[in-house]
């Protein structure tokens, strides 16, 4: 199956949704914040990502099937920012689905900014300019087939381009993808939320010569 990379626009919003619910059916945390039975999970995720469009630090690029230029993998890969630049905040939580669980959503997300902030500060206090992966998603039915490897490198290249590092925070599924040595991401911490329950790690990548 022949797959091509491109930008993606606001007319692929309701399919990057889709997919992400796809992608993330088994997560513990989506389903209980997000449930996917929910309209109003759809309608968040859909305006979620048509905002970040706004955003002219974000880079939505899409990985489409050539055959039936059907989207089967998305990335949303934040450029390096500005240290007088404003980061994006969490949607305020009355945003979030009333049917979901509000109140882990507001822990969670408040830990993953902050962790975020975190590691992407130095020791004197300086902001670091990085390369930030803000989301991936492959639908289940085209995941292993290299999709998301591809969607990975086209931020990792331009990291390496730009000599900073990659951020990303993940489910512990996918640890082995960003560790294997293809990618070369660092865990720098791993914390659970939901009583235990759930699991997230956070990762590193740091920038690989550029050959000249």
């Amino acid at each position: 199956m022949p797959l091509s990379l491109r930008p993606g626009t606001l007319a692929d919003v309701k399919r990057m949704a889709d997919i992400y619910f796809d992608a993330f059916s088994t997560n513990t945390m989506n389903a209980r914040v997000f449930p996917k039975s929910l309209p109003e999970s759809h309608v968040f995720w859909e305006k979620n990502i048509a905002d970040g469009f706004k955003d002219t630090y974000s880079n939505f690029v899409l990985m489409v099937d050539d055959d039936t230029q059907e989207t089967v993998a998305f990335a949303i890969w934040g450029s390096p920012r500005l240290p007088t630049d404003t980061t994006p905040s969490m949607p305020p939580v009355d945003t979030f689905p009333a049917g979901g669980d509000r109140d882990n959503a507001r822990v969670f997300f408040s830990d993953l900014e902050q962790q975020h902030k975190r590691f992407m500060t130095a020791d004197d206090g300086s902001h670091i300019p990085h390369w930030y992966l803000e989301l991936i998603a492959t639908h289940k039915d085209h995941q292993g087939k290299g999709a998301a490897s591809a969607l990975l490198r086209w931020g990792e290249q331009r990291a390496d381009a730009d000599q900073v590092p990659c951020y990303l925070d993940a489910t512990p599924d996918g640890r082995p993808v960003y560790t294997s040595k293809s990618h070369g991401f660092r865990e720098v911490d791993a914390r659970t939320y939901m009583g235990g329950e759930y699991e997230h790690v956070f990762m590193i990548r740091d920038p690989k010569p550029v050959a000249k």
